[in-house]
């Protein structure tokens, strides 16, 4: 079966926001996910979303785990949840030291333990039942505090919210096995599943979770006849991703495409990166590396390659559109579509 088709939108301006998201609900998309890197927030974009959509899934894709407590984040989950009718999913990642201390200005500290506590909290909150936690990162209420446990204010009754992790390293996806709904990586390639997965795939086959979870790694895409401009725009994204979304000694990205076999390049990219020769980076991202990672060519291509994914057990691509202008986005979404329908 064909993977289902999602959007994943990073917010820019309105007439955007407006014209992709009517594009999605109207062609029968599966979802829309917001992107929260750092600076505009998800879940204000997400609530004019559920408000302008009737049909399509809405989601966070990702919000850091570091970014707002966790209580915050269940108030943010109950609260889209209950706006869009019951079309929320809650995507949730670590990100990185740049990130969480550079923007948010926050220790980057037992990530691992930082989710774990993240999604029970988010869970026991919207259960409805009094929220208390001990857990290695988060402890409520505040040891020798002058709280108490507080249950979830203005709920009508529990609500059931689907979690999904980003979740690169081995550690993570052992956690994501264990207690999210999906895993939506970025990178991923389904030509090497097992350099991602390893991990997951296994803990699922341990505890017999994998019917229950998601696969919905991000896809990028651009339609055209010219490949080599088409894949031309994700090295410009690679080369930020492998050589700026990290420190030099922690990048998890740049570290899943060395599982791939990329070492070498990797290493040049980050090299040039570090050293400001942007224009560089980008030139040493190989057409191999770029093509493995997306949905690139023209829409008889596409429909080919997208059985990499259904092979992989994909269930959800999380389709980022490369192109820069808005009409070629939302004329490659559409030509996406109707390639993986007809």
């Amino acid at each position: 079966m064909t993977p289902r088709v999602s959007l994943r939108i990073r917010y820019a301006d309105p007439q955007a926001l407006a014209a992709l998201v009517a594009e999605a609900d109207d062609l029968g998309l599966h979802g829309v996910w917001v992107n929260e890197p750092w600076g505009f927030d998800a879940s204000a974009v997400l609530g004019w979303v559920a408000a302008n959509t009737s049909f399509v899934l809405i989601g966070t894709h990702v919000l850091s785990v570091f970014a707002r407590t966790p209580a915050a984040t269940a108030g943010l989950a109950g609260a889209l949840q209950s706006l869009s009718d019951g079309r929320f999913r809650l995507g949730l990642g670590t990100s990185g030291p740049q990130v969480v201390e550079g923007w948010h200005g926050v220790p980057f500290d037992k990530p691992l333990a930082r989710t774990r506590d993240t999604v029970g909290v988010v869970r026991k909150a919207l259960s409805g039942e009094p929220v208390s936690h001990d857990g290695a990162s988060v402890t409520l209420p505040m040891p020798g505090g002058r709280g108490r446990a507080l249950r979830f204010s203005q709920l009508g009754g529990p609500m059931e919210v689907p979690v999904f992790l980003a979740a690169m390293g081995p550690h993570n996806q052992r956690l994501t096995a264990e207690i999210a709904d999906g895993w939506s990586p970025t990178p991923y390639s389904p030509d090497s599943h097992g350099a991602f997965a390893d991990a997951l795939e296994a803990a699922l086959d341990a505890n017999g979770r994998r019917p229950e979870l998601t696969l919905a790694p991000v896809v990028p895409v651009a339609v055209g006849e010219r490949l080599d401009d088409l894949l031309d725009l994700e090295r410009g994204w690679s080369a930020f991703y492998l050589g700026g979304m990290g420190t030099k000694d922690e990048n998890f990205y740049a570290r899943a495409a060395t599982r791939m076999g990329h070492g070498p390049m990797v290493t040049t990219i980050a090299e040039r990166w570090q050293a400001g020769d942007r224009r560089g980076a980008k030139a040493a991202v190989t057409d191999e590396y770029a093509d493995s990672v997306g949905l690139y060519g023209s829409p008889e291509r596409i429909a080919e390659r997208v059985e990499r994914y259904r092979a992989a057990g994909i269930d959800e691509l999380v389709v980022e559109l490369r192109k820069p202008d808005l009409a070629d986005q939302l004329d490659d979404l559409r030509l996406l579509w109707k390639a993986l329908t007809s």
